[in-house]
């Protein structure tokens, strides 16, 4: 049996002492390692991590992704699967290449004592040069990935760019172009000006941009009325080649066969006519610019229209636009409307706000330009990953999503895959000088496979794929495709996609796709999508908003745990992770209370307290289930509380709520085992004897399983408090023994408790409910009269059941114990007029309780009277706020809600002083 270094716990949760020693254990002992084939009977569980870019650093959505993911893992590795989460980084074409790229223009002068680029280096040297820079910066998040405890199997750790990866992408590229998946053709595409590269439909990004319209009058060939057409881009009309209207619009039928005169360079374009014209937008009329506009290109294909480039790849008006060639685009826009003007053919110009599309790198506006690209014919794809989510092969959760994937892949273009870049997978196509023969090969070419021709008269294409194209592959290309390994047909398809709502297009319909052609099934069975991370008003995190959270600064002030479990217990499905700071505070707290439940079981164990007490035969676990019905009621009922809280912490992790599981283990851990039971264990402990010892077992095992449960959401902690207590037993089933692994002593290879209906007890749960009712307002009333816990005062009760006397008689004790009480007596009759009355519905009775002597009726008066006041004037702030309808009308609905949930607050407390302030005057 391996067994971790032996640590003496510290007095409180304090991350630093511990977490990075556990981690090594953790890693050393090779506990996230998978098997490539699962033993008999074992069920294999995959989950492939989205895989970050290798330059970033960790930030709060990755933090959320690796709990989640984290949890997920954790949780079947202790159920005994063979679990395998896969991590691996991205190569990031262009966010990477763009780093190196300014890296290098510091360093360096090129011609003319410009900055140095890539070019001036040469391709070679400039890869060379990245590849240094992925060395140097690549391993930063993947520490960061260690500093969270992802449970990672890292002998598995996997980047788009290794050998195996590359080997897969070019299987795949060659495959698609061999089934005519594949082509090179000239078409339109998104085009970045400043990154100098295309752009997939996904990597623009419409934002909503305040603009013009600008209304400019075309003449009709040979005279008559004009025709007025606006547009958001008058710098694009030199391109224009053709006008169309609708054929049903009465304005222009006697136009139908017209030439139109372009404005400015007085070109003949003819009018067309298309029932995608809107007659109900503007004058009806549209410009088409088939070369600069994707609904343009498709009229312009279908009436045969000519095709004129005038915006240049290079930013710049290129000769196809006369006066203006050479001019920035910009540049070009401001001449064209001074010379509309000028021309007098300039209508109006009225302000407009419309969508612009921006590059996701840089936010330069995205230019649809005509140009020779790769492009992966999708509808063939597309159809069969349909077909698997709505026939429910695939199932995302929450359900929701599944009509945006859908409303995308029924309306999905064939997807540009090159990039002007040199970092990435080059495209395996060779050009041949001599015939101009296009080659599309797995390996690179000797000579010419059309002419013969030499190596030297070959060209390799210059161009990379778009990074989403081996990110696509990821599922099964990191299991060693196209490869028929073991591993791949253990772990595919994996069993559970989980990752942010932003990237369904950019890669999960890409993986279903990829998946499904080449794997013939799905990648996986279930989608589930995470929610965005906002902060706590749920304004999105920018750096300038000063907004941002940085996960590294939490952990290092606060631990992983804390942050994990504010994640997890804020990651409801379907709503926004609203993130505050002194939430992740609060769950440190939570994290110290079980911390200090642990410490006190070991005190109880030291010598003043009575000593060591030797572990049951047979174990805790078996001890506990021979002796159950003969334990106390106190020691019943957190037994029997604990195998509900397990069963709603599996179903919570198996529902993909993990929200609901950190909820559950959170109100359990707190409120019934450190609240309420360690409170009345205090009680046994001191009687000695039987009952300690009996106590002490109880308590075991009650730690024992909620540090189980636990586990999985923050494994630091909960492994430095396991591997403390005594009387553990490290049993980690029959798996380990079949694959011929070593045992080790360690919580994450633990069975996962599971509910023991054997161990409930209604009865003792519903006495407990009925004591916990009769001390809780007891301790209300000592905290509205703000008395010490020190003192001490009587209480009567006066009940017509036989069951409530009962139960106040058997837990006398208990209750004057707990609820600090000099006195518990029944009484009889009508209560005083110097009693304070509790009335109580279950138990149902009245708790009297002689004010008398216990407080000073004047000092306490003015107290509450002043409170009444404080309180009075909040609730007139308040419904003044409420009274303005500007508020109402401009404030958030939840802002509302908010105020006026408040205000009944406010007045429930109002009320309750004024009782006070009643009771008083009696007394007085």
């Amino acid at each position: 049996m391996i067994q971790p270094q032996k640590r003496e716990l510290a007095k409180s949760f304090e991350p630093k002492g511990f977490e990075t020693e556990v981690y090594q254990f953790w890693e050393t002992q090779k506990c996230f390692e998978a098997q490539d084939e699962s033993a008999p009977g074992q069920k294999a569980f995959s989950i492939m991590i989205p895989p970050p870019n290798v330059t970033g650093v960790l930030h709060i959505g990755h933090a959320l992704t690796l709990t989640i993911e984290d949890i997920l893992t954790r949780w079947r590795r202790m159920h005994g699967d063979n679990t395998l989460w896969l991590p691996g980084t991205d190569h990031a074409g262009i966010a990477t290449q763009a780093q190196v790229e300014k890296a290098i223009a510091k360093e360096g002068k090129g011609p003319s004592g410009r900055p140095m680029t890539r070019h001036d280096m040469g391709r070679e040297a400039f890869l060379k040069r990245v590849w240094k820079w992925k060395e140097d910066h690549g391993s930063s998040i993947v520490r960061q990935m260690r500093r969270l405890g992802a449970s990672v199997d890292w002998s598995r750790e996997r980047f788009t760019m290794d050998e195996g990866l590359s080997k897969a992408v070019r299987e795949v590229f060659v495959k698609l172009y061999e089934d005519g998946l594949i082509y090179r053709g000239e078409r339109i595409i998104n085009w970045c000006v400043r990154c100098q590269t295309a752009l997939s439909d996904l990597e623009v990004v419409p934002t909503d941009r305040k603009g013009s319209f600008w209304h400019i009058r075309y003449s009709v060939e040979g005279g008559g009325a004009d025709v007025v057409i606006a547009t958001t881009r008058p710098e694009t009309l030199l391109g224009d080649s053709a006008v169309a209207v609708h054929p049903d619009d009465d304005r222009y039928k006697h136009l139908h066969g017209k030439k139109m005169v372009l404005p400015l360079l007085g070109r003949k374009i003819p009018l067309i006519t298309d029932e995608y014209v809107d007659r109900e937008f503007g004058s009806g009329a549209l410009k088409v610019t088939p070369a600069h506009d994707f609904n343009d290109s498709d009229l312009g294909k279908k009436h045969g229209l000519e095709f004129i480039q005038v915006m240049g790849l290079d930013g710049k008006i290129t000769a196809a636009g006369g006066p203006y060639a050479g001019l920035k685009f910009a540049e070009a826009r401001e001449k064209i409307i001074a010379d509309l003007e000028a021309a007098g053919i300039l209508v109006k110009v009225e302000p407009h706000s419309h969508k612009v599309g921006l590059c996701q790198r840089c936010d330069t506006v995205a230019e649809p330009v005509m140009s020779k690209q790769w492009f992966v014919k999708i509808a063939p794809l597309a159809k069969p990953a349909i077909e698997a989510v709505e026939t429910g092969k695939i199932q995302f959760s929450p359900k929701s999503w599944e009509k945006t994937y859908f409303e995308w892949m029924y309306n999905i273009r064939d997807w540009c895959i090159s990039r002007q870049l040199w970092w990435g997978h080059q495209i395996p196509a060779w050009y041949c000088g001599k015939c101009e023969a296009v080659s599309v090969l797995r390996t690179a070419p000797t000579k010419c496979p059309s002419c013969g021709a030499g190596a030297s008269d070959l060209r390799q294409d210059e161009d990379v794929l778009d990074t989403w194209f081996s990110s696509g592959l990821w599922t099964f290309s990191t299991l060693g495709w196209p490869e028929k390994t073991k591993a791949l047909k253990t772990f595919y398809p994996n069993s559970i996609m989980e990752t942010g709502f932003d990237i369904i297009f950019f890669w999960v319909a890409r993986m279903i796709m990829m998946g499904i052609h080449f794997m013939k099934d799905v990648p996986f069975h279930k989608v589930y999508l995470h929610a965005m991370v906002r902060d706590e008003k749920g304004e999105k995190m920018s750096k300038s908003k000063g907004n941002v959270i940085d996960p590294l600064i939490l952990m290092d002030q606060h631990g992983a745990d804390p942050l994990r479990f504010t994640l997890t217990a804020m990651a409801g499905q379907g709503r926004d992770i609203k993130l505050a700071v002194d939430r992740v505070e609060g769950y440190r707290a939570f994290c110290n209370k079980f911390w200090n439940a642990t410490k006190f079981f070991h005190l109880q164990m030291e010598p003043e307290q009575g000593g060591p007490v030797a572990a049951p035969a047979g174990g805790v676990s078996a001890w506990i289930l021979a002796n159950f019905k003969n334990l106390s009621p106190m020691h019943r009922w957190i037994i029997s509380r604990l195998q509900s809280v397990t069963a709603e912490v599996e179903a919570g992790f198996a529902g993909f709520e993990l929200n609901l599981s950190a909820q559950a283990l959170y109100e359990f851990t707190w409120n019934e085992l450190c609240d309420w039971y360690i409170e009345f264990s205090k009680l046994s402990l001191r009687r000695g004897g039987r009952d300690r010892e009996e106590t002490l077992y109880v308590l075991h095992y009650v730690l024992d399983g909620v540090l189980k449960l636990m586990h999985p959401i923050v494994p630091f902690v909960t492994e430095e408090l396991w591997q403390s207590l005594p009387w553990t037993e490290p049993v980690q089933g029959k798996h380990r023994a079949a694959h011929g692994l070593p045992q080790i002593k360690t919580l994450m290879l633990q069975a996962f408790p599971e509910k023991n209906p054997a161990l409930m007890d209604e009865s003792a749960e519903e006495t407990l409910k009925r004591l916990r009712a009769v001390i809780g307002a007891i301790r209300n009333f000592r905290g509205e009269l703000n008395l010490s816990p020190k003192v001490e005062f009587a209480v009567n009760f006066m009940t017509p059941t036989a069951a409530s006397a009962s139960l106040m008689e058997r837990y006398s004790t208990e209750i004057c114990a707990l609820a600090r009480l000099s006195n518990l007596q029944p009484v009889m009759g009508a209560a005083a007029e110097s009693e304070s009355v509790i009335p109580l519905m279950d138990p149902l009775m009245e708790l009297r309780i002689p004010l008398k002597g216990l407080i000073n009726v004047e000092d306490e008066t003015k107290r509450l009277k002043k409170e009444a006041e404080r309180v009075e004037g909040d609730i007139a702030f308040i419904r003044n706020k409420l009274s303005k309808e500007s508020f109402i009308a401009k404030a958030p609905a939840e802002l509302v809600a908010k105020e006026r949930a408040r205000e009944a607050e406010l007045m429930g407390s109002l009320k309750e002083i004024s009782a006070s302030i009643e009771r008083l005057k009696k007394l007085s």
